[in-house]
């Protein structure tokens, strides 16, 4: 089975994913802007992954995925600012996995992972928050630093681990 890895990553904790992803499957892990995505067919399985920002997919690499892979055994693996088991972390799991299912592929293998927030991302907050009337969203509360903290831990040893063993026996 002929497999490859696709990725977009913002601040590269997705693509720290991904290159650990390639090992585990023993292919290459190659940035969708990258030559070596422009021709997909000849692949059998294509791992997926991506960053969630500002609630959603990057609109670049969402239509590379509308117009690139399509019918294909997928695996997606998302990071993102908030923990893996929040509310938030479900909607982009299913948000992706229905993107993908949308071009009639099938996905197979799926894994979700907290990661550092890009700094341009905090800095807009912060500045949101002085600016905007809607202090409610935007106000920087300590729970809110705290869970920035947080995020800038992941991904951790133990997160990779578990992108590994998610992606462990796709021959």
């Amino acid at each position: 089975m002929k497999k490859i890895v696709v990725y977009s990553s913002l601040t590269g904790n997705t693509k720290k994913f991904a290159k650990a992803i390639a090992g585990e499957l023993g292919c290459k892990a190659v940035c969708y802007s990258d030559e070596a995505a422009k021709n997909l067919d000849d692949f059998d399985f294509i791992a997926v992954g991506y960053y969630i920002y500002k609630g959603t997919i990057d609109t670049n690499f969402k239509r590379f995925i509308q117009e690139n892979i399509k019918g294909k055994n997928v695996g997606l693996f998302i990071t993102l600012g908030a923990r893996a088991d929040s509310e938030h972390a479900a909607k982009a799991l299913k948000d992706g996995k229905k993107l993908l299912e949308d071009g009639q592929n099938s996905v197979i293998r799926e894994f979700i992972s907290q990661g550092a927030i890009s700094q341009k991302f905090i800095d807009e907050i912060r500045v949101a928050a002085l600016k905007t009337s809607n202090k409610k969203h935007y106000k920087i509360t300590s729970s809110r630093e705290a869970r920035w903290k947080e995020a800038a831990l992941h991904p951790d040893t133990n997160d990779i681990i578990n992108a590994k063993t998610a992606f462990r026996g796709i021959l």
